[in-house]
């Protein structure tokens, strides 16, 4: 772990302020609020993409969607505790097969229906729908039957054993939706949901604005009027409007951005440590890295401390080739794999590429920190003999044209409250999000294994060797750990950000 890890919260924010003179961009004067007496707050964020609830792909998406929307559980305040939203109460049965959610009541959607357990069984079951296509339909493959026990309450019958099955309703892609409305019509334009805010009017590509809503189901909340989302396409650009005032947040922001933002009065920063990752994936079913010892050769060329250092400075957790990161309970220590280039050269040679390997490495230039990593990795592992031809383009053309189809790709993952979320989705076979497209039957095995057990001393054993097998054998060089990082303006009270990126927009108070 870096030194720079013992910097605790509180003092590494208290300094953080921005430099740099602010600009006005144009246009942006048409987001002002609509009366001097409306309390309005703007939001920095890159397009969201699609919006449709089961179905998201970004992090802006995320984030509107836990503004209008809402979740069983949610993470809250600067430690991101785990709290119930939509529950009252929540139970299982001793071997962990069964477990009853007990909803809130009088809880309603903005469409005017009342949220029931039909609501919170129709959620799970699209989910699980294999025609619905949704990324988060592996997080459920073990449900056999959701009952409604009555109005309020739903159990859940699973085929085996999961002692961690709640916490898969921390996945962003799983707010309760209402059984009544038209998500495949207007649930990419203007969803119904239970959350604090309601979608008043969005403007592809330009700005989405919420309304307060009157019927939320925790007293006096929302304590502001109208919020607006401004897409702010790149990073360096967000810094500006958060100078000039035309935003009051940014979220998910570049390191590079945040550390800028010092000195400059008015501004304060926010950071939340999680499992966010990069990883560099490589495509296991094609020549050259069908061949793991082409893998391991990228593995070896890499230095993950100077990535940590170069991307980071230093601020987040070495990587180890797995998603699953040192701040997860089932993570083991095997020891940093340090960089060797004569040992790359080596395996590169075994593998018949002895004249050294040209790749192109695809990647979204607007997503930290994936050109950071990109650019960082490339001059890691020349000396190897690997020459990376960087091909970085904007998010939109990426996730259409290269991600999942180019041989080597960088991603930015967000956190995950229960990891096996990450091995599900990412690195069992058939996964819908397998970037690798890898395929290996003793991981296969052990994911399952870890997801059933209820012992935790025998789950750690099969999670420990879910943790070699991706090291020595996986799809990806995982080089660091990164936090998520924002900027807030000083008017702006409550707000914090939390580690799975769901941000906490409900409490905002605006001075």
């Amino acid at each position: 772990m870096s030194e720079k890890r013992k910097v605790s919260r509180r003092d590494f924010i208290k300094g953080v302020a921005i430099t740099g003179a602010a600009v006005s961009l144009p246009g942006l004067a048409s987001f002002s609020s609509r009366a001097n007496d409306r309390k309005v707050v703007k939001v920095g964020i890159r397009s969201p993409g699609n919006l449709t609830p089961g179905l998201m792909q970004t992090s802006p998406a995320q984030v509107i969607t836990g503004a209008y929307g809402d979740y069983l559980f949610r993470l809250r305040g600067s430690e991101s505790e785990r709290t119930p939203s939509l529950i009252e109460n929540f139970s299982s049965n001793q071997d962990k097969s069964e477990w009853t959610f007990k909803l809130r009541e009088g809880v309603k959607f903005h469409h005017g229906t009342e949220l029931t357990s039909t609501d919170l069984k129709f959620t799970v079951e699209r989910l699980m729908d294999p025609d619905f296509g949704s990324p988060a339909k592996l997080l459920f493959d073990n449900v056999d039957k959701i009952v409604e026990e009555d109005k309020y309450t739903a159990r859940f019958h699973l085929k085996s054993s999961d002692p961690d099955f709640s916490l898969n309703f921390f996945n962003y892609n799983t707010p309760v939706v209402a059984h009544d409305f038209d998500y495949e019509k207007y649930g990419n334009t203007k969803p119904s949901g239970t959350g604090a805010y309601k979608i008043e009017d969005y403007q592809q590509g330009e700005k989405l604005v919420m309304v307060k809503n009157p019927d939320y189901f925790l007293p006096d909340v929302p304590y502001i009027d109208e919020l607006q989302f401004i897409i702010v396409p790149e990073d360096s650009t967000k810094k500006l409007v958060l100078q000039a005032g035309d935003v009051d947040i940014l979220t998910n922001i570049s390191f590079t951005t945040f550390t800028q933002l010092k000195e400059q009065a008015g501004i304060r920063g926010e950071y939340a440590l999680g499992g966010f990752q990069a990883p560099i994936s490589m495509r296991t079913d094609r020549p050259p890295f069908d061949d793991n010892r082409v893998r391991l050769a990228v593995k070896y060329a890499g230095d993950r401390r100077f990535m940590l250092e170069s991307v980071l400075s230093g601020f987040g957790d070495l990587g180890h080739d797995h998603p699953i990161a040192p701040s997860y309970n089932w993570y083991t220590d095997l020891g940093t794999r340090e960089q060797s280039i004569e040992k790359a050269k080596s395996l590169l040679a075994e593998a018949g590429h002895g004249g050294g390997l040209d790749v192109k490495l695809h990647y979204p230039t607007n997503i930290f920190p994936c050109a950071d990593t990109a650019l960082n990795f490339q001059q890691a592992v020349r000396p190897a003999g690997i020459n990376l031809k960087l091909e970085g383009t904007k998010s939109g053309v990426y996730f259409s044209k290269y991600w999942l189809e180019a041989n080597m790709t960088v991603t930015q993952w967000g956190h995950r409250e229960n990891v096996l979320g990450f091995l599900n989705q990412a690195y069992k076979t058939g996964a819908k999000w397998n970037e690798g497209h890898y395929s290996n039957k003793e991981l296969d095995k052990r994911i399952e294994q870890a997801a059933s057990e209820i012992k935790p001393e025998v789950r750690q054993k099969h999670f420990t060797e879910i943790q070699r097998i991706l090291r020595e054998e996986g799809p990806a060089v995982i080089p660091f750990h990164q936090g998520i990082f924002g900027a807030v303006a000083d008017e702006i009270k409550d707000y914090t950000e939390v580690r799975n990126g769901t941000h906490e927009l409900r409490f905002v108070k605006k001075t």
